[in-house]
């Protein structure tokens, strides 16, 4: 939805944020989630004996509020009039800029007593009021002047005190978009490198790769081997994660336990696999082996044997036919045809050499 040009404070509370159900819904087209589901709070305060105050509070937003270019802090900004809010990242041309104008308040009767004095005394003498809205004009203008001096004061002010700030500082919210995967939309986990140098969490490429679509999720550019993890990237990530609020911290924490746990997981089914292949390998018992024609019956035993295996745990199972990493880069080409075949991979038959290995090589891995 696009941005309300004016937005009216028509009650004590109003809230921002991506969610329906927010009194003002802000959701960004140019930088997609740089707005919270609850981003931030405006409320009325009412005290006795004191003018009521608007009061401006983040609601733990990942991109932060600013008042005049400053950023909000956990105890709130008072609102004046002229004050410029921006939600989210200040980017070249804004997209959720308001400049804040305080309401008026109900007048008092003292208040409406004056006013109807007024109008009676305006009907009067036309010559007397035409002067008086004049008088109101030359005022207004010199506000205006006031404000924007104020305005331009406060900005000079914000921009004396980021300058003083430290320059290697890590802007967290613009590293947020270069360290997310593509797929999952959060924080890398397990950082995972495809041949075309763009990262994904490990559990969510290989999830890609298992569904049979060997190609980037993010330029569709050919994969042809497995992912390589990236470590450094993944301490980029674990830095700048350092810096977030603790809830955000804690939920990175989580995903992070679940992704080392499925990773044991998948280390025991694979050292369980090993023996068991090796023992029968020890034993000389017979399988059928992948340079041999394949009957329908074997064919069907071998897939409800190996499609439950991913990765190191299924290029173990394919040991049992011979067929391997040594055996794809050394067969002959008839050879090679006849895996096809075997592997229900009839698709690849007429393509070069060269490409029916790398097939292999990711049905080793993937299926």
């Amino acid at each position: 939805p696009a941005a309300r040009p004016l937005i009216y404070l028509e009650g004590d509370e109003v809230s921002f944020g991506r969610l329906p159900t927010s009194t003002v819904v802000l959701d960004s087209t140019k930088v997609p989630q740089m707005i919270s589901r609850t981003h931030g709070f405006l409320r009325r305060r009412r005290r006795d004996g004191e003018p009521q105050a608007w009061i401006l509070t983040d609601n733990g937003s990942l991109n932060g509020i600013l008042v005049n270019d400053a950023p909000v802090g956990p105890e709130g900004h008072s609102l004046h009039s002229g004050d410029v809010i921006t939600f989210g990242r200040k980017i070249p041309v804004p997209e959720f800029e308001y400049v804040f104008e305080a309401p008026h308040v109900e007048a008092s009767p003292a208040e409406v007593a004056a006013a109807v004095a007024a109008k009676e005394a305006a009907a009067a003498g036309a010559a007397a009021a035409e002067e008086h809205f004049r008088e109101q004009m030359r005022r207004i203008e010199e506000l205006q002047k006031e404000l924007e001096a104020e305005r331009e004061a406060k900005k000079a002010e914000t921009a004396a005190t980021q300058k003083r700030q430290s320059k290697s500082a890590l802007n967290v919210s613009e590293l947020h978009s270069e360290l997310a995967c593509s797929i999952c939309q959060d924080w890398l986990v397990h950082a995972a490198t495809v041949e075309c140098s763009h990262t994904f969490c490990w559990a969510c490429i290989d999830k890609w790769l298992l569904h049979k679509k060997f190609e980037c999720p993010v330029c569709r550019a050919p994969v042809t081997r497995e992912p390589v993890r990236t470590r450094a990237v993944e301490a980029i990530v674990r830095k700048t994660v350092d810096k977030l609020q603790t809830e955000q911290k804690e939920e990175y924490e989580e995903r992070v336990k679940a992704a080392e746990a499925a990773h044991q997981r998948s280390q025991r089914l694979h050292t369980e696999l090993e023996k068991s292949v090796t023992e029968a390998e020890r034993k000389g018992k017979a399988f059928f082996t992948i340079d041999q024609d394949w009957k329908r019956k074997e064919r069907d035993t071998f897939q409800r044997g190996v499609k439950d295996y991913t990765g190191d745990t299924r290029e173990t199972y394919c040991r049992l036919t011979k067929l391997t990493v040594q055996w794809i880069h050394s067969a002959q080409e008839d050879k090679l045809q006849i895996a096809l075949h075997n592997l229900q991979l009839q698709a690849f038959l007429s393509s070069p050499v060269e490409q029916i290995r790398q097939r292999l090589l990711m049905f080793l891995r993937y299926g």
